[in-house]
């Protein structure tokens, strides 16, 4: 189931250089550089620093963690500061906007299943072999990721143009995918289709997991799987097994032909 600007120096902020070393704990008071003349001082953070991640970092950590316990629409910049024990203004520095930091953390349900897909292209194997690979990849990637990628499409409406990394990458995925279904097709081994309507598709259903999967220990358990204590038992690879044997296992001119694919696709990977 699927590269960073860092934000724009904003008229009267400091340098980045300068803020970072501001959230990494130096506190007003006096002292002296290296130089023997006055130290520049940084502005202090609210609460005492306990990550050892940068001041970035540690901000798409705190909101990834709080957005997969409430949702995107329900968590404040104001609680995203204090979470990270920042002063507001200073998690202003690094992003301006709510919007901005769900778009950072979303690239990554785009960028790995895209690099793994390159990989697979450069590996020369056969398509169907790549595409049963990617699909289970995937879904094990969107198993594994905290925000709910629906309600994250919904959401990228207030502000496309903060989303306009991410949906020019999601294109570049579907176009991956669809050149997989079609070298599977000009091999004979896939039935012949629309190759792009199959990758939108491919791709739609990688995702569909999350309608009722959530990652362990995530905040929030989906009503679906709240009530049916069963779909709580199931393990991210045996989801993404079954999806990538439904996937390729409709495609395949021969149907007969799947378990042969599935043993060698599950095997050591060429890539």
């Amino acid at each position: 189931m699927k590269t960073e600007r860092p934000p724009q120096k904003i008229a009267g902020r400091r340098s980045a250089e300068e803020g970072q070393s501001a959230e990494e704990g130096q506190s007003a008071g006096e002292g002296q550089s290296a130089g023997g003349g006055p130290r520049r001082m940084g502005r202090p953070r609210k609460k005492p620093q306990r990550s050892a991640l940068a001041p970035r970092e540690q901000i798409l950590e705190v909101a990834g963690r709080l957005f997969a316990e409430r949702g995107v629409v329900e968590v404040s910049m104001l609680e995203i500061a204090e979470t990270a024990g920042l002063r507001q203004s200073s998690l202003y520095y690094w992003f301006r906007r709510k919007e901005l930091i769900v778009a950072e953390i979303l690239q990554q349900v785009n960028r790995l299943p895209l690099s793994y897909a390159e990989r697979l292209e450069a590996s020369g194997e056969a398509a169907d072999v790549q595409l049963w690979r990617f699909v289970r990849f995937d879904v094990q990637t969107v198993c594994g990721f905290p925000l709910e990628i629906t309600e994250v499409h919904r959401f990228s409406e207030r502000d496309p143009a903060a989303f306009a990394t991410y949906w020019a990458e999601r294109r570049a995925l579907t176009e991956a995918v669809a050149a997989m279904v079609g070298r599977g097709v000009g091999e004979g081994t896939f039935r012949a289709v629309d190759a792009y309507l199959c990758a939108l598709t491919v791709l739609a259903q990688d995702e569909s997991v999350q309608n009722w999967y959530r990652p362990e220990g995530a905040g929030r358990v989906h009503p679906l799987a709240a009530s049916d204590g069963a779909a709580l038992g199931y393990r991210p690879e045996q989801i993404a097994e079954l999806v990538a044997d439904q996937t390729v296992g409709g495609l395949l001119a021969l149907p007969s032909r799947l378990a042969a694919l599935r043993q060698m696709a599950s095997g050591e990977e060429g890539c």
